[in-house]
């Protein structure tokens, strides 16, 4: 356990500038957005005359209304850190064994006291539990602060910031389902994980060419040779990529449920599951059968990555 929480600290702190800086620049982005609309509507607005109206007409209408806004704000509001988040943990992941061949470094990383089954393991925590984590936490930070400089707001207006949002907000319920599907999704893309750390372990170069082209050539490959067959375009690596993305326990979208717009899990385009935001809706994802699916390819795919790890020493 120890030498796997080293091998953990040393991937964040090699990677710390995209697993700590970058989400600070992104709730930096947040703050100052918010700060530059409170500047601009201060400037505008004679004593703030229309933003006292608007509070008036939002603290007018009911409680549920605002509770329900409030909490699909929230929800909706991490959809940035969300996609950046997706991006840092791609290019890690595809850089994760290729960077140790690149440099020539894996000679002395595998003359440590630690077996290439732990590197391997301790990259997929990194990826799976600590880049989430931190990008939760951070984004939780800018949230406090966004509340308290529109409580500050709301405040300069003489009006009572507690009861017009901050007592409906319920955003432990907002932050804790966000967090959730942050961590499913780690599960749930653990194929997409496993794919990237294979490419990572044997490409010479280019690891990004090597992880996108062999996909987009056998899907053309397939679609060509179904059309000729079928003269459809049915059933295809893109289709069947597509339909996993959209069915993500991630929050990345909005839809319609009880005549509301809310926040929806995955893209609400296809009807295996629901998408609707409850814990049980990310549950069935990852008790699916096209969840196990995944975890045979994944298991698959890893036990390749740990076999050419292995034998990258005699390159």
């Amino acid at each position: 356990m120890n030498r796997l929480m080293a091998l953990i600290q040393r991937e964040y702190w090699e990677n710390k500038g995209a697993l700590r800086t970058t989400p600070l620049v992104i709730g930096g982005i947040y703050l100052i957005g918010m700060l530059m609309a409170i500047f601009t509507t201060v400037h505008f607005d004679n004593d703030l005359y229309t933003f006292k109206e608007l509070v008036k007409v939002v603290s007018s209408q009911s409680e549920s209304l605002r509770s329900v806004v409030v909490y699909n704000g929230i929800l909706v509001s991490s959809e940035l850190f969300t996609v950046v988040l997706g991006f840092v943990v791609f290019f890690y992941l595809l850089g994760a064994l290729y960077d140790d061949r690149k440099d020539r470094s894996i000679l002395f990383w595998k003359s440590l006291p630690a077996s290439d089954t732990l590197t391997l393991v301790s990259k997929l925590v990194v990826a799976m539990l600590l880049a989430p984590v931190i990008f939760w936490v951070i984004f939780l930070l800018t949230q406090i602060a966004m509340a308290i400089l529109g409580s500050i707001m709301v405040l300069s207006v003489g009006e009572n910031p507690w009861n017009l949002f901050l007592s409906v907000a319920n955003p432990f319920k907002a932050w804790g389902f966000i967090l959730l599907s942050y961590l499913a999704q780690s599960v749930w893309a653990l194929p997409l994980y496993s794919w990237l750390l294979l490419v990572s372990s044997f490409a010479p170069r280019v690891p990004l060419l090597f992880a996108v082209l062999p996909p987009v050539v056998f899907a053309v490959l397939q679609i060509w040779i179904k059309f000729l067959q079928t003269f459809t375009f049915k059933d295809n690596l893109f289709g069947i990529i597509g339909q996993w993305f959209s069915n993500s326990p991630l929050i990345m979208s909005a839809d319609e449920h009880d005549n509301k717009i809310q926040a929806a899990l995955g893209i609400p385009i296809t009807s295996e599951f629901d998408h609707a935001v409850t814990v049980a809706n990310i549950f069935d994802r990852l008790f699916s059968s096209q969840m196990a699916i995944g975890l045979v390819l994944s298991a698959a795919m890893l036990a390749g990555s740990l076999w050419l790890r292995h034998r990258a020493t005699d390159n």
